[in-house]
């Protein structure tokens, strides 16, 4: 009887102890699941679950259900959320989180996957950015084609297209393009351009062109034009807090399932690049996309933005960008 006691109390302990090491984690995402960036949530999710034998929980809230995509830094701060992801941009205004918004930096999708490789420089200049503000980059997922324009008044092929036209813009380079460009730029939650544009209190919008479809703007507006000036990347942070409940193991398996899903969603957001834009075609909206001619004309058009951001740079971070255009 009391060896069976003893094994007993033995099972309790090992059961409590195993019980303890369990974690959950709340990852909080803003664009609607039909994205294929929400996809991947769900993706890292079971990844997690598989590489940890149930012991990492990663429960998903996408579409903005506990947060706006600008609330979600302080709310990680602030230990409300574990994780979430957000453009860099979003996270910080510093010019090493404002490079991948740099106006045709990247030549094409392939060329930015290979600049935020994890092993990369710009990745791990970014992920430094974000361990003083006391956060670990987990991965990057990348959301495709960003600097992309659903408007209302004409369809935009040309500097002089932009002149008097209201615009949302994302941040704070994406505005200083804009303006560039002879647009007025009026920067809100991607959450908000829906009824902004159909209420009128803004012509249009730059977002990607899978959000023109996934958030539905191709229902309120009626040009779109393809810019390929951007790629849009996702950062996955995770507060140092909840980073640190996890064990060497469970960390090293969160950025393992991190790597898997970056390498998905580099092909994805391809993919989904050329069916929403032909989904855009399909629905009756006048769509543009613009030629190698056209994009070394807009980047001259441009040129203000970048010199703006050069200001803010160091010599260091400049180094950076002459990296990634040396790949």
């Amino acid at each position: 009887m009391l060896l069976a006691a003893a094994a007993g109390l033995t099972s309790v302990a090992l059961s409590t102890t195993a019980n303890a090491q369990d974690v959950t984690l709340r990852f909080a995402g803003t664009l609607p699941t039909t994205h294929h960036n929400a996809e991947g949530q769900y993706m890292f999710a079971e990844k997690v679950k598989e590489k940890t034998g149930g012991a990492v929980e990663v429960e998903v809230y996408p579409a903005g259900q506990l947060y706006k995509a600008r609330e979600i830094p302080t709310a990680i701060g602030s230990g409300s959320i574990d994780m979430g992801f957000n453009l860099t941009s979003v996270w910080s205004t510093d010019p090493v989180s404002e490079i991948t918004d740099i106006p045709f930096l990247f030549r094409d999708a392939a060329h930015a996957a290979k600049a935020w490789a994890p092993d990369g420089k710009l990745y791990q200049a970014f992920a430094a950015e974000m361990d003083k503000r006391g956060m670990k980059t987990v991965y990057v997922m990348f959301f495709g084609s960003l600097f992309d324009f659903g408007n209302n008044v004409r369809l935009l092929k040309n500097g002089e297209d932009f002149d008097g036209i209201k615009i949302r813009g994302y941040g704070k380079l994406a505005a200083e393009g804009l303006r560039a460009l002879g647009a007025s730029p009026v920067v809100m939650s991607p959450g908000e351009m829906y009824l902004a544009i159909q209420r009128g209190t803004i012509d249009g919008a730059i977002t990607g062109v899978t959000s023109l479809e996934s958030r539905k703007i191709w229902e309120v507006t009626d040009y779109a034009t393809i810019t390929g000036a951007a790629f849009g990347v996702m950062a996955v942070n995770i507060s140092k807090a909840s980073w640190g409940k996890l064990s060497p193991e469970q960390q090293a398996a969160l950025t393992e399932a991190g790597t898997e899903v970056f390498e998905w969603s580099v092909e994805e957001s391809e993919r989904r690049d050329a069916s929403s834009t032909q989904f855009l075609k399909d629905h009756g909206i006048e769509t543009y996309v613009l030629t190698p001619e056209d994009k070394e004309k807009w980047k001259e058009l441009f040129a203000p933005a970048y010199e703006a951001w050069k200001e803010r740079a160091n010599d260091e971070q400049e180094a950076l960008v002459e990296w990634v255009g040396s790949l």
